[in-house]
């Protein structure tokens, strides 16, 4: 008798940062309880919805309570399917392809189910909705463990995936899980020579020298043909990581690629360079957009060992402009996201709504920016001066007359 494939769940606490994520770890088993598909995986969702009268979003991550309907083992003749189950009518699934002794991922398709109240509060419409993406597996030999620990973000109208610390293999032999690993792309260039070194363990830690201003980025989202959102800016990042009690500064690598969505009440913009992935969230408010939330997953090398960060807030209230303007501000800015996160922006220029024609409309300047402003705060500087020396005037005269009036 057939027996479909087993899903065993164990929820491992990993250090992603300044606070604690849930990986969940995953064996499919086959019809003689030998393991088939091993994953180990992180997933952050972001679903944009429609509410009573506003569009909403929704924040959640895979859990841990999941189930295996629908997973297929894989032969020489069929493909391989990891899905995963959760809730009411949510699921995660990826289809494997394999050829010449290798294994990719190639179709990620993401199921969820608006009707689910928990997850999706007010919703108008409620129905079962899926969105298919490309996988963002790279191809690794059979045999060895696919892994990336980099934060990896995957964008559509709708959804943001973003995926970090992740294993996974495919066609397991034997229902061994192989000790070889495949490391991605990302993870590579995350190695290096960690951010703080020590001479000596008694001595003090030497810092490396702070990096330069950043390149301003020149970013373009598009719906079909035609750009819905424009963004130049330079970013650097301040962060405190809590375990060593260091501050670190990171730029943004002005050549990092770009994806999102364009709605009419809100935007999102995914920036991603080989370490870092930061997703700004802009939404429409009485006839002004402003940034409202950001995410970011960084991947930091301490003491010797890659660890991923995980950072939101959806609580700002930054660049607020009218709709049908563009937002700048040449000065340099400092946007706190949390206690641990500081981003500092150089030379921003935004536009997330109402473009025409594809370029930015009329700018509204930021306060530091507004010379203006300082022509009145420099009069009265100016006359509070004049009026002390006045005063000080009048006392010193006071004084000599009223002494030359004493009797000899």
């Amino acid at each position: 008798m057939h027996r479909p494939p087993v899903l065993h769940v164990a929820a491992l606490l990993l250090f992603t940062g300044f606070s604690l994520t849930e990986a969940v770890e995953i064996k499919v088993h086959d019809n003689n309880n030998k393991t088939c598909i091993y994953a180990i995986l992180s997933v952050n969702f972001t679903v944009v919805y429609e509410g009573n009268g506003t569009m909403e979003n929704t924040t959640f991550t895979l859990p841990n309570s999941l189930s295996s309907n629908g997973s297929v083992c894989g032969d020489n003749k069929s493909a391989p399917l990891l899905k995963m189950n959760f809730g009411p009518g949510h699921s995660l699934s990826l289809n494997f392809s394999h050829s010449a002794g290798i294994f990719r991922g190639d179709v990620l398709t993401f199921t969820y189910n608006t009707s689910d109240t928990n997850l999706f509060p007010g919703a108008k419409n409620t129905s079962v909705k899926q969105v298919a993406v490309d996988s963002l597996m790279e191809a690794a030999p059979l045999n060895t463990v696919y892994t990336c620990r980099s934060a990896k973000a995957i964008a559509s109208k709708e959804v943001i995936m973003v995926f970090y610390d992740v294993g996974l293999q495919a066609l397991v032999e034997n229902g061994t899980i192989s000790k070889n690993e495949s490391i991605c792309k990302a993870d590579m260039s995350t190695t290096m020579s960690p951010l703080t070194t020590w001479t000596a363990s008694t001595m003090t830690p030497t810092k490396p020298p702070p990096p330069p201003i950043p390149s301003v980025g020149n970013y373009t989202l598009k719906n079909g043909s035609e750009t819905c959102l424009l963004a130049n800016m330079g970013l650097q990042l301040n962060l405190t990581y809590v375990e060593d009690n260091q501050t670190r500064l990171i730029n943004i690598d002005s050549n990092s690629t770009a994806s999102g969505y364009c709605g009419d009440q809100d935007a999102t913009l995914v920036l991603e360079d080989m370490k870092t992935t930061i997703i700004f969230h802009f939404i429409v408010e009485q006839s002004k957009f402003f940034l409202k939330e950001v995410k970011a997953n960084i991947s930091l090398v301490v003491n010797g060992s890659t660890i991923s960060l995980y950072i939101n807030n959806s609580s700002l209230k930054y660049w607020q402009t009218s709709i049908g303007s563009s937002y700048m501000c040449h000065k340099e800015q400092r946007l706190r996201v949390t206690d641990q996160m500081v981003i500092n922006t150089f030379n921003v220029w935004i536009q997330p709504f109402e473009l025409k024609s594809g370029t930015f409309s009329r700018a509204e300047e930021c306060s530091l920016d507004d010379d203006s402003i300082l022509i009145p705060i420099i009069v009265g500087a100016a006359l509070a001066v004049l009026i002390v020396i006045v005063v000080i005037a009048y006392v010193i005269g006071r004084r000599k007359s009223y002494a030359g009036y004493q009797t000899l």
